[in-house]
C-alpha cells in the first residue's frame, strides 16, 4: 500500500475491537471495529439482592449485537473514563 496523500491525524479517543456480545448473551459477528467515543454508552444489570452493575457497551454497526468492554482488565488504561461515558 501506497500512502498518496496523508490524511488528518486521528482526533479523540478511539479503539480496535471485535464484535463478540460479550456480557450480552454472545451472538457477535466478529467484526472488527474501530470504536470511538462517542459510540459507548452504559448499560446496567440489577439483581434481586440489590446488586447494581454497570457496564461499558458498544453497538455492532456491522449485525447491531451489543458488546460490553472489559475496563477492569490489563488494557483499563486505554478505556475512558467511564463516568464521563453517557
Amino acid at each position: 500500500m501506497k500512502v498518496l496523500e496523508k490524511g488528518r491525524p486521528q482526533k479523540g479517543w478511539s479503539h480496535t475491537y471485535k464484535c463478540t456480545g460479550s456480557g450480552n448473551g454472545g451472538g457477535g459477528c466478529g467484526a472488527k471495529l474501530l470504536v470511538e467515543f462517542n459510540d459507548l454508552f452504559k448499560t446496567h444489570h440489577y439483581d434481586y439482592g440489590g446488586g447494581h452493575d454497570v457496564y461499558i457497551t458498544f453497538l455492532c454497526a456491522e449485525c447491531g449485537v451489543l458488546t460490553d468492554i472489559d475496563y477492569s482488565g490489563p488494557n483499563s488504561s486505554s478505556i475512558p473514563d467511564h463516568r464521563r461515558v453517557s
